[in-house]
């Protein structure tokens, strides 16, 4: 049994009247679910319609002029470096939620906040043609157990 048969409610035609628009990935014969890639740019292009002012914050958890991907098991952060920076006077501080990036001439420090949550101790960091690329392995979900032993 298709999935447009299993859920006659998530019909593209009812999800666009809906929504008052024609959607640009629906095809005849799928639902809602058969497929999700769409949804999360989809839904970024909604908030900067109803919050203009959000733009920045939306396209990387950090500052301006970081960017953030993931893979299934990293967490990969980009940082551009300005010309009059000198890389060798920086320093990244990375916890468990956040990357913290010190050293720089204004004497601000800057946070870049992660998706998820990952494992400090795995970070590698690159500098290269003023790019700062920071790799953290992602904390895993099945995470073996570790013995807290009693006290007594």
């Amino acid at each position: 049994m298709s999935g447009f048969n299993r859920h006659p409610w998530l019909k593209w035609e009812q999800v666009e009247k809906f929504l008052g628009q024609k959607l640009p990935f629906g095809e005849k014969g799928q639902t809602f679910l058969d497929n999700m890639t769409w949804a999360e740019g989809y839904v970024q292009d909604m908030l900067k319609k109803a919050m203009p002012g959000l733009d920045a914050s939306l396209s990387s958890q950090g500052y301006a002029g970081s960017e953030i991907f993931e893979t299934h098991e990293h967490v990969i952060i980009k940082v551009k470096i300005a010309k009059d920076e000198d890389p060798r006077a920086l320093q990244v501080f990375v916890k468990s939620n956040q990357i913290k990036l010190t050293g720089f001439l204004s004497g601000k420090n800057r946070i870049i906040k992660l998706p998820t949550l990952v494992q400090p101790r795995t970070a590698r960091v690159s500098y290269k043609q003023r790019l700062l690329q920071i790799k953290v392995r992602k904390r895993g979900l099945r995470e073996n157990y570790v013995e807290a032993y009693i006290r007594y």
